[in-house]
């Protein structure tokens, strides 16, 4: 089975969408059995916050980026990221580790394609 490791580093709702276009590749790639890591760095942690504020007619990332863990999607976000953008680990959404870039290192090793959003 092959394994990819996606790393969002936008913010959520920003123009060109890039944290929208991860999170979608990541469900097709669920979809095709694949495993899937999503790695969130630098404003790219925001994609994993509790209670965003979805600007009118976006897709809400975070009910989407929930749904995506259900499927088995593992998703860590980046210690020094977290603090950067004053968030903690209960601010995150349920079932997002806080990761690390040795844990990122591990992941980019195993893999056999990395994404860079």
């Amino acid at each position: 089975m092959k394994t990819v490791t996606i790393v969002i580093q936008n913010a959520p709702y920003k123009k060109g969408n890039k944290a929208w276009h991860a999170l979608r590749f990541a469900g097709a790639a669920l979809v095709e059995d694949m495993n899937v890591q999503l790695h969130l760095l630098d404003e790219g942690v925001e994609v994993g916050r509790k209670n965003q504020d979805v600007p009118e007619g976006m897709v809400n990332l975070e009910e989407l980026l929930a749904e995506l863990i259900e499927c088995g999607l593992v998703v860590r976000a980046c210690g020094m990221s977290l603090n950067d953008c004053a968030l903690d680990e209960e601010a995150m959404i349920d079932g997002i580790e806080c990761g690390s870039m040795k844990a990122l290192a591990g992941w980019v090793k195993e893999s056999d394609q990395v994404m860079v959003f």
